[in-house]
């Protein structure tokens, strides 16, 4: 029996022994030779493919897949991104698709559910369907498991240099996940323990951490002005010293301090 693309069953629960599933992948043939393997399978209706990683979140938040089959190098967000923001009761079961090496493979098999080494095995799909149809009935261990796995090889791909630099900011926001354009968001704060988006007067919740912004954002758009704080150099209208303080003032009316270890390479920056 041959599985088919059916967006229609986007809302309809798995019943039957069968569930449905997204498939994400940039690469035009490899995405076509995966979903025609997926068509083969008895058990799995493939509700929807996405050719980026922005498009694939927003599919899977629409969709409610029961797994998403991930590439990791994608253009707007990697695979590793689009998983790490699908944490929680009802979230999908991921099976990353990877070309990665050895190492960074080793790195999420401690605790991933599964992933397809490129190019793709039939037998080794059938395996991971396989895994997959055992998991889906226990998603809250899958959730923590999952995000183990997700920091470590993004650790790894941060110390490589493999990421590309983020075009929008994923924040959440209520249950969903919203992606800003970076030239919407005037400052990125640490604040109790958690990380802040501001953007027009309201802040949104941000799973990374600022020393990974740091190394994610494209060079020169946003400036470490102390340790708890990134602004949008061009949301700075002016900057000064008040008291031996050196005070940025944003286009907003936010009046945010520099350190002042961190002083004189703002000064130098915004020169």
């Amino acid at each position: 029996m041959i599985g088919r693309t059916d967006p229609q069953a986007a809302g309809r629960g798995s019943s039957g022994g069968t569930f449905r599933a997204v498939l994400a992948d940039d690469e035009p043939r490899a995405r076509q030779f995966l979903e025609r393997l997926l068509g083969e399978i008895e058990s799995l209706t493939l509700v929807g493919t996405a050719r980026d990683g922005a498009e694939a979140l927003a599919l899977i938040l629409k969709l409610r897949p029961d797994v998403a089959f991930l590439d990791i190098q994608m253009p707007e967000l990697t695979g590793l991104e689009v998983a790490r923001h699908l944490q929680g009761p009802g979230a999908p079961v991921v099976v990353f698709v990877t070309a990665y090496d050895r190492h960074a493979i080793e790195a999420f098999e401690l605790a991933a559910l599964d992933y397809l080494l490129k190019p793709i095995r039939r037998d080794r799909l059938m395996e991971a369907v396989r895994r997959v149809t055992e998991e889906i009935g226990d998603r809250r261990r899958l959730g923590g498991r999952q995000d183990h796995a997700i920091r470590s090889v993004l650790r790894q791909e941060a110390e490589s240099g493999r990421l590309e630099p983020l075009r929008r900011l994923p924040v959440r926001y209520r249950r969903e996940v919203l992606l800003l354009d970076l030239v919407q968001v005037t400052r990125i704060i640490s604040r109790d323990r958690l990380v802040l988006a501001c953007s027009e007067g309201r802040e949104f919740l941000v799973d990374y951490t600022l020393q990974e912004l740091e190394t994610r954002l494209p060079e020169g758009t946003f400036l470490r002005v102390h340790r708890a704080a990134l602004v949008n150099v061009d949301a700075i209208e002016s900057y000064g010293g008040e008291d031996g303080v050196l005070v940025l003032r944003l286009k907003d009316g936010t009046r945010v301090e520099a350190s002042e270890r961190r002083a004189a390479e703002v000064r130098r920056r915004l020169k």
